[in-house]
């Protein structure tokens, strides 16, 4: 955990699908590798997630936008090439992690396309995306491979954990330079509510004390947003907030051809 995560709580919200869907491919290579970790003890866990992230890519032609955004992150930090104020090593070596990104999305589709033609996944996908199917005795291939040494099956654990590691390193990259793109100012939220217009945005980022009672509910598009202030449910309290809160607020630019 971050010294960010420690001291406080950050909640995240897109402000285009493209970036939800990052966001949420984010969070299942994050659950992939976790159920790597514990599949020798919970491998239906970890079929179940890996099947979940593939849902998740093949519902979105999500290499070509990704490809189209780090190619705009790319084109910004080469105008900043000259500014005086910046870091070069960093810069430059931003630039290379995105021209390995770029280079690495080219392979992608013939990874996924070898994951989804795996006969063995295919015979188990088709059978847990059944609701109620959560035994092995519903699933005889499965036990039947869960036999063999288990470094036969951590071989091949591995092996489809990798073919979607292109996709998620670059899917953190594009989310890692978003979030560096925009800077946490202090706001007060009057009476829990706060309303703004601004330039298109991708992304923002709401930081808060993680002893506040509060979390922030967030509507808009692009160009305006809403945030109000709401507290967990009880018997006895009204959810939205009815004070005065401040927090941090980071807007994350949408980055265009004309972005400077």
């Amino acid at each position: 955990m971050s010294s960010e995560q420690q001291s406080s709580s950050v909640y995240e919200y897109p402000l285009q699908e493209r970036f939800r869907t990052y966001l949420r491919l984010e969070h299942s290579f994050a659950e992939l590798n976790n159920a790597l970790a514990l599949a020798e003890h919970a491998p239906l866990a970890f079929f179940n997630t890996l099947f979940a992230t593939q849902e998740l890519i093949e519902r979105n032609d999500i290499k070509t936008e990704l490809a189209k955004d780090l190619e705009l992150q790319r084109a910004t930090m080469e105008r900043w090439q000259n500014h005086p104020q910046i870091d070069q090593n960093a810069l430059q070596g931003a630039l290379q992690s995105i021209t390995m990104a770029s280079d690495n999305l080219q392979y992608i589709g013939r990874a996924l396309r070898q994951l989804k033609d795996d006969r063995f996944l295919a015979s188990i996908r088709s059978r847990l995306i059944q609701p109620g199917i959560t035994g092995l005795f519903e699933l005889p291939q499965l036990q039947r491979w869960l036999s063999q040494p288990l470094a036969l099956q951590q071989q091949h654990w591995q092996h489809w954990h990798e073919a979607v590691q292109p996709l998620a390193a670059a899917i953190q990259l594009q989310l890692e330079l978003t979030r560096q793109q925009g800077e946490f100012d202090t706001v007060v939220a009057r009476n829990g509510f706060w309303q703004e217009s601004c330039d298109p945005l991708a992304l923002l980022r709401i930081r808060m004390p993680p002893d506040s009672p509060y979390y922030p509910i967030v509507s808009g598009h692009r160009q305006r947003f809403t945030l109000r202030f709401m507290a967990i449910p009880t018997s006895t309290d009204a959810d939205a907030a009815n004070e005065d809160i401040t927090f941090e607020l980071a807007r994350s630019p949408l980055l265009s051809t004309t972005t400077s």
